[in-house]
């Protein structure tokens, strides 16, 4: 049996990560949430994912501050920006910072799945 990926889901509303969890199960992903900032770096030491979903603003560490955090400790980790803020020039900010894909909130599943399936090729 191959061993399934491991996707983070990184957001303080925790209908959102419940919903991405559902639909990331059911495409054959194993699934992570943490809601907020400390417990995502927490996962992300013990768990090590391969992909991690992250929303950008959220109370005490922000999605930036995580972003900085979990590049230093996973360097490999391929990050998806979900947020639905939307500020100049912030897809030229993040990846600076380390992301590898930005989604806007309301998020597109599709566009989801095949955003996590192009990284996946890079995994096997």
């Amino acid at each position: 049996m191959k061993k399934k990926i491991k996707i983070l889901i990184v957001d303080d509303e925790y209908a959102f990560c419940r919903s991405l969890k559902i639909f990331l199960k059911k495409l054959g992903f194993e699934t992570l949430i943490a809601t907020n900032g400390e417990h995502a770096l927490d996962i992300v030491m013990e768990e090590k994912p391969a992909i991690m979903t992250l929303d950008i603003r959220m109370p005490g560490l922000n999605g930036y501050e995580i972003l900085q955090k979990v590049k230093r400790l996973h360097p490999d980790l391929f990050i998806v920006v979900v947020t639905a803020i939307d500020v100049p020039n912030m897809e030229e900010m993040l990846e600076h910072s380390g992301a590898h894909a930005l989604l806007r909130k309301p998020i597109d599943l599709q566009e989801l799945s095949n955003t996590i399936n192009g990284f996946v090729e890079h995994l096997l």
